[in-house]
């Protein structure tokens, strides 16, 4: 539970008090968003009253956030798992592919200078 409140701070931390900066956290930022999405259609659903036009927007903005945002704690599911079974069958064999990839990457970047830019920057 200490975890998790603390995890909360650093989300709260970023998001409201330190504007413009990177997250920290994507991935609890991402499920975060997720779950405010599938609950604000859940709840939708549940008060079929309201269908304003506005209603109607908010709720296509959401449905499209969330059809945006749901392949990527999928795709980290996905990689977590496969990550999972390569260590459990070769051990620490498995990390000699990502540490390859990263090496790789690395020295394409250093040879590259300009595909590293922030978006903030020209």
């Amino acid at each position: 539970m200490f975890g998790l409140a603390a995890m909360g701070v650093q989300s709260a931390l970023v998001r409201l008090l330190m504007r413009g900066v990177a997250s920290t956290n994507v991935m609890t930022t991402n499920t975060t968003q997720i779950a405010i999405d599938a609950t604000q259609l859940a709840w939708a659903r549940l008060r079929c009253n309201d269908e304003s036009p506005e209603t109607a927007h908010q709720h296509e903005v959401c449905r499209r956030r969330l059809a945006g945002g749901l392949p990527l704690p999928l795709g980290f599911l996905a990689g977590t798992l496969l990550g999972a079974v390569a260590f459990a069958s070769t051990g620490y064999l498995a990390l000699v592919a990502p540490v390859i990839v990263v090496g790789g990457l690395t020295l394409w970047a250093a040879r590259c200078p300009g595909t590293m830019r922030r978006p903030d920057q020209p």
